[in-house]
């Protein structure tokens, strides 16, 4: 991500030498299994998301907890008499406007991924320097900086920012507490441990953030290769492997589906490639998957424009299934695939029985349109039949079963 703060190039926080530390140091930490700029972006997209509820969730603690202070407070200065440090009223009432902003800005509009990402390191920059301005003030007052420290570990170990603009931030803040405990004049023993104890936090606070940075990426590659994988386990479980269309099992898996949907008619048409046993032959078995590959992609082109579904059936076998349409429309369409077939212009000179020179198919189509008696077996048969009736004929055709 860049910084949005400023045309000069600078980043959130006008540092200059913001570049040289953003695009180097992390590009160190995120070259794990030699992950790609795609996946870094996934990463940032995936994490701006994940820390939106818990930005909610502590806002919404927070804005609760500072006006039950107030209140509290407020009622123990003036009712009881109590000890009353104005400053305290200010630190809450500023804390309490500023949750109100970003619980709008969280929940009413919708940001990018870089939007979101500033956002949330803004809250986050907020809620450090105002705990560091707070425990600096506690610690004045005779009290101790364990509101800075307790804030630092909560941002560290629950949101998932960049590493170096949230140590950017981490140290932002100390500064902030360090200049206001060391301009107090509170003794060097007091001043020395206030100072320490902090400081030695924001160092394993800024170490936890860059091993939980890897920790988590590493954990997203993870879950993304496994999900990819996944993926590709479920397309070539229904899909055929060569031609990328779905194969026997989801093809019929399909005829069975529009079967028992209420549909009006099936159309199924059995196609069979011309004498490919003679191409590969001819021509070689690399050859011949080449020319699959180009006649299925047209084919299926074509075939899910006029809202069908075509599967490969068996080796250079298809079933094309249209559900709800006409005989008259199913004729024109089968043809129209034979013609398709013809003009892809794959050269088959040894073609036997055809004046086409090219690889050419045939179709065997039955129309079923007594939807109160759907036999699956049935409807392959026909179609099977008028298939085989089409090869008999000259092949390079369409033939209509009747039953």
């Amino acid at each position: 991500m860049r910084g949005t703060s400023g045309t000069n190039g600078k980043g959130f926080f006008g540092i200059s030498i913001r570049k040289k530390i953003k695009e180097k140091l992390p590009v160190a930490w995120y070259q794990i299994d030699g992950a790609s700029a795609e996946t870094r972006s996934g990463f940032i997209a995936d994490c701006a998301e994940r820390n939106r509820v818990p930005a909610i969730v502590i806002l919404i603690m927070i804005l609760a907890m500072e006006s039950l202070m107030v209140f509290f407070y407020v009622a123990n200065a003036f009712i009881k008499k109590g000890t009353f440090f104005p400053q305290y009223i200010y630190m809450y009432t500023s804390m309490i406007a500023a949750s109100v902003c970003f619980l709008t800005a969280f929940l009413v509009k919708k940001h990018t991924v870089k939007g979101l990402m500033v956002l949330e390191l803004a809250m986050v920059a907020v809620i450090g320097i105002w705990s560091a301005i707070f425990s600096a003030f506690d610690v004045i007052n005779g009290f101790s900086s364990y509101l800075f420290i307790q804030l630092m570990i909560i941002n560290t170990v629950v949101f998932k920012l960049e590493p170096v603009r949230h140590c950017i931030v981490n140290g932002v803040s100390y500064a902030v507490y360090f200049v206001l405990v060391l301009t107090a004049h509170l003794g060097i023993t007091v001043t020395f441990a206030e100072l320490v104890n902090p400081f030695f936090m924001v160092v394993a606070a800024c170490v936890i953030l860059i091993l939980n940075n890897r920790t988590k990426f590493r954990w997203y590659m993870n879950r993304k290769l496994v999900e990819d994988q996944n993926r590709k386990l479920e397309f070539y479980a229904n899909n055929d492997y060569l031609t990328k269309i779905p194969n026997r099992k989801s093809i019929i898996e399909y005829l069975n589906e529009i079967t028992s949907g209420g549909h009006s008619s099936i159309i199924c048409m059995m196609i069979d490639i011309d004498n490919f046993k003679l191409y590969n032959d001819t021509y070689g078995h690399i050859t011949g998957d080449n020319c699959l590959v180009k006649l299925t992609c047209a084919i299926e082109k074509y075939v899910n424009a006029q809202g069908g579904k075509i599967g490969r059936y068996g080796g250079e076998e298809f079933l094309v299934l249209f559900p709800d349409k006409r005989e008259d429309e199913a004729v024109s369409a089968a043809n129209e695939l034979v013609r398709i077939a013809r003009e892809q212009n794959i050269p088959f000179p040894a073609n036997q029985n055809s004046s086409f020179p090219v690889v050419t198919i045939s179709v065997g189509l039955y129309v079923h349109n007594n939807m109160e008696e759907t036999d699956r077996t049935k409807l392959l048969l026909c179609a099977d039949h008028a298939l085989y009736e089409a090869k008999k004929k000259g092949r390079n055709r369409v033939v209509v079963a009747y039953r």
